[in-house]
Order: structure tokens, then sequence, then C-alpha cells
């Protein structure tokens, strides 16, 4: 299992809740759980340490952190305005062939949707974005979009691949339509805004999702007081 592959299962488990806040995080027991050495185990919790997710304690295990609501929201926040940077210089700087590589991989990632295909739709997802970024021609600006979205990326592909939770990724396919509409139209006004809306979708479907996630722990937690309670 990839290293990638290991931390985008991780990220699904705490925020589905299966994986409560507090709890530690054993590297032998994740590694025997998914099968892998304790090594890839490792870079992943690092991995999602950057995201907020996880605490690394020195000489102690692990403990599953998630990023407050606050927090979350300022983190998006942040993300919207600068990818809505990346996406209004694209529209103004985009060479042909970048508009042409964008406009192909929006079509590719329309024929994963009737399948459903998770892995495929958060990686067309990252590129469209990268490519964006990309498009922009501002490297300092390239830099901190790929930071961020680093750090924001276990959030908002989490609707689309937790267990037990549908989610309609023809939502967010056509929010990207629009998108890379204004882009090739080098409408930049427009390029900013909707990538704005985007992000700020994103911000409120993973609230939703959460606060889902926190209730059904919560209730779980309470049927199994209740059953340890004799009459």
């Amino acid at each position: 299992m990839l290293v990638s592959q290991l931390s985008e299962e991780l990220a699904d488990l705490i925020l589905s809740g299966s994986l409560e806040l507090g709890a530690p995080l054993e590297e032998q027991a994740l590694a025997d759980k998914f099968g892998v050495s304790r090594t890839p185990v490792r870079e992943a919790l690092r991995r999602l340490a950057s995201s907020g997710l996880v605490e690394l304690r020195p000489r102690r295990p692990a403990i599953v952190r998630r990023l407050s609501s606050e927090e979350l929201a300022d983190l998006l926040e942040a993300l919207g305005e600068i990818e809505g940077l990346c996406a209004r210089y694209a529209a103004e700087r985009m060479t042909q062939g970048e508009r042409l590589l964008l406009k192909s991989l929006l079509e590719k990632s329309a024929d994963a949707l009737p399948d459903k295909d998770s892995a495929s739709i958060r990686r067309y997802d990252a590129e469209l974005h990268r490519l964006i970024h990309q498009g922009s021609h501002n490297r300092s600006l390239q830099k901190v979009a790929r930071d961020m979205r680093s750090q924001a990326s276990v959030y908002s592909s989490a609707p689309y691949t937790m267990p037990n939770h549908v989610s309609d990724p023809s939502v967010p396919h056509r929010q990207h339509e629009g998108i890379v509409r204004a882009i090739l139209a080098h409408d930049a006004d427009e390029a900013q805004r909707l990538m704005g809306e985007h992000i700020g979708s994103t911000l409120l479907t993973i609230q939703q999702l959460i606060g889902k996630s926190q209730t059904a722990s919560r209730q779980g937690r309470l049927k199994h007081a209740a059953g340890m309670v004799r009459p």
C-alpha cells in the first residue's frame, strides 16, 4: 500500500469518527491493520500531522487531532483566496497548450463520474487544481497554493471517499466546469469568483459531514453506556 493511499484511509477513519479524538495511534497496530511495515505508517502520520489530523508526540504514540470548525474555516477561507488568485492569473496567462491540457483533463474527469471511481475523482481533482496553480505563472503563488492545498487535501476530498457516506461527485465537477470555462474564455473576474465559491461550498460540505460524524459517534457512545447499565 502506498503512503498516499494509507494517509487517505487513515484520514477517512478520523473524519468519519471511527478513530475518535484523542485516540492513540500505535504504529505497530496500524501496520498490522493495513498489512504494511511501520515505515509507511510513520510517514502517513507525519503527512496527517501537517493537515492537523494527527498530533505527533515525542517518545509516545501519536494521537488523533482534528482541526476545529474555526481552524478549518480559516484554512479553507485562505485557500479560497489563494486559489481564486491562481484562477484569475490562469485566465490571463495560460498558454494555449496549457488551456488544451486543462480542457482535456476536465473531460477525463467527467468520464470517471458514472462509475463513481473515488480514487480517480480524487486524482483528477488534485491535478486540475495543480494545473490552475501552474497556469498562474507565478512561482511564489504556486508554492503557497501547493502548500495550503496539501494541508487541506484530506478535508476537501473526504466527502467523496469516506465510507458509509454518499455524495454526488457531479456537484464539484459542475463547479470545475464553470471555473474551466471562465479560464478558457480569459474571464479573470469570473474565474476568481467561481473558484472562491467552489472552496466555500467545499467548506460547508465538510462541516456538515463532520457534524454528522460527531453526532453519530456520541449516539454510539450513549447506546454503549446505556447497555452497560443494569436495571
